[in-house]
């Protein structure tokens, strides 16, 4: 039997094994310092009453937020119909956009705006869970200015 140790054999393996190892520490320490996740933005938020557009009134709206990363998806809906179409909304929203630079963007359907038809438009910033922005639909001239409040989710309840 010969010698199963050969010098030339485990220098090969000792560099390679090195190799990944350094590799592997390099791109952990590039991600750590310089990857973050965006910030979460997903959830309720309130827009109160006020002096909306034609079709809306002065109906108060909640927009629903689902993220992920920097992709939203979205639905706007009146706050009465919220218990009966906020399940339908949430599992088949509306709206698609982005959050980028700290701006919200989402733009779909008045799909769950019973008296509004055509496009809506959400565009924003968001600061200590107020959302400031503006609301525009395709039914109706210009651009809305609104202030909303994130609405903690309530917990479901357990189902028997």
């Amino acid at each position: 039997m010969g010698n199963h140790f050969n010098l030339k054999s485990l220098t090969f393996y000792a560099v390679a094994i090195t190799s990944v190892v350094t590799l592997f520490s390099v791109v952990t320490a590039y991600g750590e310092a310089n990857l973050k996740a965006a910030q979460k933005i997903d959830g309720r938020y309130q827009i109160p009453a006020q002096d909306l557009p034609g079709c809306l009134k002065s109906d108060q709206l909640v927009l629903l937020v689902q993220q992920s990363g920097i992709y939203l998806t979205g639905s706007l809906l009146v706050a009465d119909t919220i218990e009966t179409l906020g399940k339908r909304a949430t599992e088949r929203p509306s709206m698609t956009g982005n959050w980028e630079n700290q701006r919200l963007t989402l733009q779909g359907e008045a799909s769950y705006l019973p008296k509004c038809q055509g496009t809506v438009k959400v565009q924003g910033t968001i600061a200590e869970q107020t959302l400031n922005g503006t609301l525009s639909l395709s039914s109706a001239p210009g651009e809305i200015p609104f202030t909303a409040q994130y609405e903690a989710s309530q917990p479901k309840a357990a189902e028997h």
